[in-house]
Order: structure tokens, then C-alpha cells, then sequence
């Protein structure tokens, strides 16, 4: 069985590898269209504000919280998204 892989997959298994994630992390897709959806599956994210490295701006940089119940969630959302459920 082939396993599905999305953009939104891809940063979910970076966030549960504790990885720290930004809009800007990925070459081909702005992640900021993905956290709303991540967040409305119960799923908390600790969100920091913190400079630009390329501007004067700033961006928000988002991480999981590492509750053992958040964690469930993101399995469970994962398996969904990859058609195991």
C-alpha cells in the first residue's frame, strides 16, 4: 500500500519530530495555510514572534506542545491524512 504525503503531513511529522516550523520553512508552499487547519483538529501550537532573518520583519515560529494528548492528536490527524484510518 503506497502511503499519501502532502504538504501538511510533511510539516505535522516536523512539528511531532519537535522540530520548530515557519511559514517560510518550505521551498513549495507558504505553511501558513496549514496551521489553521492544524489547530481546528484540537491540535495546540506553542506560536513565538521572532525577526526575520532576510528582512525587517517578523514571523511567527511554531512548535508542538509536547502534552502526551496533543501528541495522540497529531498521530490520529496523521493517520487520517494518510488514508490509515
Amino acid at each position: 500500500m503506497e502511503t499519501k504525503t502532502s504538504h501538511i503531513i510533511v510539516a505535522l511529522q516536523e512539528l511531532l519530530n519537535g522540530k520548530s516550523i515557519t511559514s517560510i520553512d518550505s521551498i513549495a508552499s507558504n505553511r501558513n495555510q496549514y496551521f489553521g487547519t492544524i489547530k481546528k483538529q484540537g491540535i495546540e501550537l506553542i506560536e513565538v514572534w521572532e525577526n526575520n532573518h532576510f528582512n525587517s520583519g517578523k514571523h511567527k515560529v511554531r512548535r508542538l506542545n509536547q502534552s502526551l494528548e496533543n501528541i495522540k492528536r497529531v498521530e490520529i490527524y496523521l493517520k487520517r491524512l494518510k488514508g490509515k484510518i
